[in-house]
């Protein structure tokens, strides 16, 4: 399956999908290390803004990273810069709505873990 241009559009989707699986696995370790630790269910909510937003930042900084040294390597021409700068653009609009979303629910849970660390 190829797209309109000719670029490989399956190669692109497996990618893709293999990156949401690494994002979802960081993910689900976050939220295991939280469960083992007890954290009470009241704050489940909070849990998945955090496992789901650290999960996004980290796979989006790593594609971040790659793309960055992707243009830097790439033939240059200014149609691949201004290709390459509007990518980088996305995925660091795509961190921003994370660092929004996660703040509060992480420094909830900041706060609740050094209160659990002052009862020990």
């Amino acid at each position: 399956m190829t797209s309109e241009n000719g670029d490989n559009a399956v190669g692109v989707v497996e990618a893709d999908l293999q990156q949401a699986r690494r994002n979802s696995l960081m993910a689900h370790s976050i939220v295991i290390m939280f469960k083992e630790m007890d954290l009470p269910e009241d704050m489940d909510g909070d849990l998945a803004s955090v496992c789901t937003d650290l999960g996004d930042l980290w796979g989006a900084q790593q594609e971040f990273t790659d793309r960055l040294e992707t243009m830097l390597k790439s033939e240059r021409s200014w149609e691949m810069v201004g290709d390459a700068l509007t990518d980088l653009r996305a995925f660091m609009d795509h961190m921003v709505w994370h660092l929004q979303s996660v703040r509060e629910p992480i420094t909830r849970m900041a706060e609740y873990a050094y209160g659990r660390d002052n009862e020990d």
